[in-house]
């Protein structure tokens, strides 16, 4: 599903393609060098990686963001789940539930609403899918992050700890069937 944003005339959400993936590493070393100008662990060498982004490029479950060409965005969206999620309190226990993975907007990009954005097309890219709810985790330093799912009706479910970070990983949900 290729996706032209109104009003963006050259604004273009679309699958990733293993074309892409030069830029789609350069994304992701611009964003974790920023992270790091704030002393945010979250993303490091070790995660995510160049095979994390292979596998979701390969899955055709990443979904990017491009202005004139050049990427500016990306979310992967799949049904891959941690096993910590299995005793969580979920809304959606009968439904189909998808989860939002690596949403990352270019530092110098930022503040122009295309998380948001991107997104809405990972909510409407899941329905299309039959997901009846997305799961999400992020980090509890990231609070523009957090802000922007508590903005978009996405609620605090629980929280994850993983090996080599300070923080814990708030864990989310958002029901899309009602």
């Amino acid at each position: 599903m290729k996706l032209r944003i109104e009003g963006e005339c050259r604004m273009i959400i679309s699958q990733i393609e293993m074309n892409d993936y030069p830029a789609v590493l350069a994304l992701f070393k611009a964003v974790k060098t920023e992270l790091g100008k704030h002393n945010n662990d979250q993303w490091k060498w070790i995660y995510p990686n160049r095979f994390t982004h292979k596998t979701d490029i390969g899955n055709g479950a990443m979904y990017g963001l491009k202005e004139g060409g050049a990427l500016l965005a990306v979310v992967t969206v799949d049904s891959l789940q941690n096993r910590k999620y299995e005793h969580f309190p979920w809304k959606d226990r009968s439904g189909r539930s998808a989860c939002i993975q690596r949403l990352a907007v270019h530092p110098r990009e930022q503040g122009r609403g295309l998380g948001k954005k991107l997104l809405h097309y990972a909510e409407q890219t899941a329905i299309s899918q039959g997901f009846t709810s997305i799961r999400i985790e992020v980090y509890e330093t990231n609070a523009s992050a957090i802000a922007l799912y508590d903005k978009n009706g996405y609620e605090h479910v629980g929280e994850v700890r993983y090996p080599m970070r300070k923080s814990a990983y708030i864990t989310m949900e958002k029901q899309l069937n009602g």
